[in-house]
């Protein structure tokens, strides 16, 4: 069933993550997912399973931040991944959500985690 509400926070989303990705060209994708790991919104390429990844995410955040309590480090900001092809970076966008970033390897670290951050606090007070 349609529903407008939810069309219009899609809108918004979508409009703050298109001001976040011109921050730093070379983000490949996005996703906006809950924190148990079901997808909202997001814009990744074709072929790549939304679901599967949108879990996956929030076990590696969830794992990181019980680290980081343990290791009495205080609240997680966010787990930043390098990899052959690129950087990833997971970050809560407030208390519902948490955003993921994919970046080409030429995208500057510094970049990336203003980009992510910018997003955050937009996105939080929507949901």
């Amino acid at each position: 069933m349609f529903d407008p509400d939810f069309e219009e926070l899609q809108g918004k989303l979508r409009e703050i993550m298109e001001e976040a990705t011109s921050l730093a060209s070379g983000i490949r994708a996005w996703m906006l997912l809950s924190k148990e790991g079901l997808p909202i919104a997001c814009a990744v390429p074709q072929g790549l399973e939304e679901a599967e990844i949108a879990a996956m995410a929030a076990s590696i955040l969830g794992v990181a931040d019980l680290a980081a309590e343990r290791m009495d480090q205080g609240l997680l900001e966010e787990v930043l991944l390098t990899n052959e092809s690129g950087l990833m970076i997971m970050k809560s966008a407030g208390e519902k959500a948490i955003l993921v970033l994919a970046a080409a390897k030429s995208v500057k670290t510094g970049l990336l985690v203003y980009a992510a951050k910018t997003a955050s606090e937009n996105i939080a007070p929507l949901l």
